[in-house]
Order: structure tokens, then sequence, then C-alpha cells
């Protein structure tokens, strides 16, 4: 006989909130095209160069991007627990 209730769950549980899950993807695309525009930036042409400052510059504006929902996310549920008292 096998034992039910030793079933191991696989699946993750939902997210609290859609922000933090948009934070995440925000905030690993910035870290991703930080990436990408370094290794562009280091093969040195002229071609290389303009295509890797474009994606650092996306790159840094992604990263805050997330970063700020992140903080904006984790701020928003005291302030709804404020309220109710």
């Amino acid at each position: 006989m096998s034992n039910v209730s030793n079933v191991v769950d696989l699946l993750p549980t939902p997210i609290e909130s859609p922000a933090t899950t948009i934070a995440g993807v925000a905030l690993f695309a910035g870290v991703f095209l930080l990436f990408m525009g370094f290794k562009d930036c280091s093969e040195g042409s002229s071609d290389h160069l303009d295509s890797g400052v474009r994606k650092i510059g996306l790159g840094i504006v992604a990263t805050l991007l997330g970063a700020g929902i992140a903080a904006t996310s984790q701020a928003l549920p005291a302030r709804k627990d404020e309220r109710a008292n």
C-alpha cells in the first residue's frame, strides 16, 4: 500500500503578486543585456562597439526599472496593512 500523504508536489507555488514576476523578468533581461553589451564591446570593431553601447544602455534601464518595480511591490503591501488598522 502506498501512503498518499507523502506525495511531493512538484509544481511551484504561485507568486503573490504579478509585479514581482515583472520585476524579476526585467532584472533578468537587464543583466542579460549588460553581459551581451560587454561581450560586444570587447570585440573591438566600431559596429560591435555601437551595438554593445546600445545593449549596455538598455540593460541599465531594464535593471533600474526592475529594481524600482521590486522595491515598489514590496512597499505596497505594508501600506495596505496600515490602512486596515
